[in-house]
């Protein structure tokens, strides 16, 4: 038995008038972008901010992202983990402020000290926070990317008069 005939594209039900929402595939071609930080609902529901810090950096960050008009539907899950990350680091630097734990050998010497957990945690969650930031702008080479006009389209013409 066959499968049927070819699902008709989105776009040809635009041109024909027959785009009703029960008749549309629902493939969006585009993320709408986001205008207002109230407009996030989904954030609520995540369990990736955990912490009243990592909110403050979601929201925080978000707002910075809206006012540049790069924040999308698809962003939210990467910022969270993004706030997050950062809070974690934030986290592990208030850890190493503590001082370092002594090590003594078996006649109670003081051989050396021992290096605190949140070292290596720091050092990875500073890895994470700058890649990810990257994406969105956060450094400042990638904020030059995002921040550069696009080249005017010249004449070639108009240059060749000009030069001539």
């Amino acid at each position: 038995m066959g499968k049927g005939r070819k699902a008709t594209p989105d776009a040809i039900k635009i041109l024909r008038g027959t785009d009703q929402p029960c008749r549309m595939s629902g493939c969006v071609d585009n993320a709408d972008k986001i205008t207002d930080v109230k407009r996030i609902l989904s954030t609520s529901r995540l369990k990736l901010l955990p912490t009243k810090r990592a909110k403050e950096i979601f929201k925080t960050k978000a707002n910075q992202l809206i006012a540049l008009g790069v924040l999308t539907e698809l962003d939210i899950e990467h910022l969270a983990v993004y706030a997050n990350s950062l809070d974690v680091l934030f986290t592990c630097m208030e850890g190493m402020r503590k001082p370092a734990e002594p090590k003594y050998d078996k006649n109670l010497q003081l051989t050396g000290y021992i290096t605190r957990p949140e070292t290596k945690m720091y050092k990875q969650m500073v890895d994470d926070v700058n890649r990810i930031g990257a994406e969105f702008g956060f450094t400042p080479v990638s904020r030059q990317r995002i921040n550069q006009t696009q080249p005017e389209n010249e004449d070639p013409f108009k240059n060749l008069l000009d030069n001539l």
